[in-house]
């Protein structure tokens, strides 16, 4: 597309299921991507723990993609129950190139990224050169969790035991911008997607779009530039055509551009056009 002087765009944050009292299905998202000029989203899992049956398996997302090419399926490890069976079936599901990344729900569920019962399944994405996504930042609201594990620099370490694991750490790690920027800057297999930072559920606001330029200026300075960032909504939270013109707000370069909106997401996810 033409959008932005790019071949295509990639939004690497989106979900399907109950959010926000309503239920959201992929045809939503499809006509969505539409609106905005979105060409691939990738479909994250979230059944864990808590959730129950509120969730959207691996098995089903899987079974999503399947039906609407346009959405790259990202399972989740539900780490109430994980076990050498779970972690076999997601491994199983990476060689038959079901899934393109595993995603970790910090603080949603309470463990630290660098648990040990996790390294087989990182060293088997490492191998295979398939991404890990972790939650990181601020969690949901009315949704019950700690922090504390959601804290960016707890990615630090799995980082630095890993070195050749690609890492994406999702929402930036707000509001621990700074932190974020550093794990980033420190760690050449580390990058970050730019979902979740406005008010949930509303239309984003101008001054919202204003303190999100400010506050990546902040990651930007620690970083170095934009070049580790991706495009990422976490809709149905937020109206993608929004956030994406929020995006665009930032004061990036042509290249920096590519990168954000489909090349570090092709590259990582490993996406062909």
């Amino acid at each position: 597309m033409a959008l932005y002087a790019i071949d295509m765009i990639i939004d690497s944050h989106t979900h399907i299921g109950e959010f926000g009292g309503k239920h959201w299905a992929p045809e939503q998202l499809i006509q969505s991507m539409d609106e905005a000029g979105i060409d691939i989203s990738l479909l994250i899992a979230n059944f864990f723990g808590k959730k129950g049956s509120e969730g959207v398996s691996t098995k089903e997302v899987i079974e999503v993609c399947k039906k609407f090419p346009r959405l790259k399926a990202i399972g989740n490890v539900d780490y109430s129950q994980v076990s050498e069976q779970q972690i076999e079936q997601l491994q199983d599901a990476i060689e038959k190139k079901l899934i393109v990344g595993v995603k970790f729900f910090l603080g949603y569920e309470l463990f630290y990224p660098n648990d040990v019962k996790l390294h087989p399944l990182y060293e088997f994405c490492s191998l295979r050169n398939v991404p890990v996504v972790f939650h990181t930042g601020m969690l949901e609201s009315g949704f019950s969790g700690l922090l504390k594990y959601s804290h960016p620099l707890g990615v630090d370490e799995v980082a630095a035991q890993f070195p050749d694991l690609k890492i994406v750490m999702a929402h930036f790690g707000n509001p621990w911008i700074a932190d974020c920027a550093a794990v980033v800057a420190k760690n050449k297999n580390v990058y970050v997607d730019l979902s979740g930072y406005f008010s949930e559920y509303k239309p984003i606001a101008e001054e919202e779009k204003q303190d999100f330029v400010k506050q990546l200026s902040e990651f930007k300075m620690f970083a170095g530039d934009f070049t580790k960032c991706l495009f990422g909504t976490d809709w149905p939270i937020y109206s993608q055509k929004e956030y994406l013109e929020a995006i665009r707000a930032l004061p990036m370069t042509d290249e920096e551009k590519k990168l954000i909106f489909s090349k570090n997401a092709q590259k990582l996810f490993n996406i062909q056009p």
